[in-house]
């Protein structure tokens, strides 16, 4: 991960404005601004759920390889690494800024 990534992602919070249910395993979310609805598989629900602000990026790879012990350290980063991308892309997980959520 870049020093970027890591620098940014204590500053990644969930979108306030999404709003989250667990269906059979994994988790859906919704959207009311564009009446949009996401499906998270476990690796992207992991994700999302420490997308709190207090959680830096060492912490969230080494909780992932925690959790999925059979995945390799290289895929579990690159996985990671793409969830927040997906995440941000979908407007899921936005900028806290340091702002409240």
């Amino acid at each position: 991960m870049s020093a970027t990534t890591s620098r940014d992602l204590p500053a990644l919070r969930k979108n306030p404005k999404i709003e989250e249910a667990p269906l059979q395993g994994e988790l859906m979310l919704f959207d009311s601004v564009s009446s949009k609805f996401f499906v998270l598989n476990r690796t992207m629900a992991f994700v999302w759920h420490h997308c709190d602000g207090r959680h830096d990026l060492s912490q969230v790879l080494a909780n992932l390889q925690q959790e999925f012990a059979d995945v390799e350290p290289v895929s579990a980063e690159a996985d990671l690494k793409k969830a927040l991308e997906d995440l941000v892309t979908l407007g899921l997980v936005v900028d806290g800024g340091g702002a409240a959520a």
